[in-house]
């Protein structure tokens, strides 16, 4: 009987000891699994975060580009040490990748202290075919647009040439300066159909665009130089004329997007600027023609 009794009491001790390694193995998956899962997903959002913020700042400035990637990573308490970020050649693509070594509680019971957490995020630019915010100004599809060149964008009527003014909300003269100071409220798409602006908008006009100068924060801007939230960039309409009448454009067709610096007003009818590469939040399309505008989405 004592032996039988010591032979039961060992076997309940094995079983109790293996009790106990199921039960911090499953501890460990609970507890360690969650808390990777949670690491990976704040990790992972703030990488999307940061090749997004990256983003706005291509094609044309891929190194202030990594400057807002690594601001944005180090708000979310990611040390710049576990970052990496690359770009495409013609810097369309933004990636930022981390590995980060977290610590376990229990992995240690199984020979594991930390494990190497990773998140990769990579923002795609594609030519942009709609968006909010499109200014009055309208460029003709056969006007050569060379990045960083001075371009006079001539307001006055729409005569047969390669600007023009656009009527977006509506025609009249309050209604451009509107859209010109603040950007159309409505979304304008490639193929819309658009009218075009008569009569005296030189008041307007300079109001307008005094007030965008006056709100970009940083006064000395540039071209090459400027936030990317800068109201001195401006989204305009590439047209080609659809209807014409005594030698004024009438109607026009959009078929894609350029992006505008603006300089100021030489006269009291031509806005002064330099024709650049931009990215702004809207519709896109990698198969449409493009005027150096972009979108952007994540696409990993």
């Amino acid at each position: 009987m004592i032996r039988l009794y010591k032979e039961e009491k060992g076997a309940v001790t094995l079983l109790v000891a293996f009790m106990m390694v199921v039960f911090i193995g499953i501890t460990a998956v609970v507890i360690d699994g969650g808390h990777l899962y949670l690491k990976k997903s704040t990790l992972q959002k703030a990488v999307d975060a940061a090749a997004l913020a990256g983003a706005q700042e291509l094609p044309t400035n891929y190194q202030r580009a990594i400057k807002e990637a690594y601001s944005t990573l180090e708000k979310n308490n990611v040390r710049t040490s576990d970052v990496n970020i690359t770009f495409s050649n013609k810097h369309t693509m933004i990636n930022v990748s981390v590995i980060k070594t977290v610590p376990l509680f229990y992995g240690g019971f199984f020979g594991y202290e930390n494990v190497d957490v990773k998140a990769n995020g990579t923002v795609q630019l594609q030519t942009l075919t709609s968006a909010i915010g499109t200014v009055p100004l309208g460029v003709k599809n056969d006007t050569d647009l060379s990045f960083g060149d001075t371009a006079y964008l001539k307001v006055g009527d729409s005569t047969i040439g390669n600007f023009g003014a656009l009527a977006l909300t509506g025609t009249g003269a309050s209604n451009f300066e509107a859209d010109l100071k603040e950007g159309y409220k409505h979304e304008v798409f490639v193929g819309e159909k658009l009218g075009t602006q008569t009569g005296n908008i030189v008041g307007p006009t300079q109001r307008a665009i005094e007030d965008r100068i006056k709100r970009c924060p940083m006064k000395d801007a540039t071209y090459t130089n400027h936030p990317s939230v800068c109201p001195r960039i401006v989204m305009v309409p590439v047209f080609e004329p659809v209807k014409t009448e005594r030698n004024q454009i009438r109607e026009v067709k959009v078929i894609g997007f350029a992006s505008f610096f603006i300089e100021g007003m030489d006269g009291n009818d031509v806005v002064v600027g330099r024709f650049i590469e931009n990215t702004f939040a809207g519709s896109m399309d990698p198969t449409a023609e493009n005027f150096g505008t972009y979108s952007f989405k994540i696409v990993q």
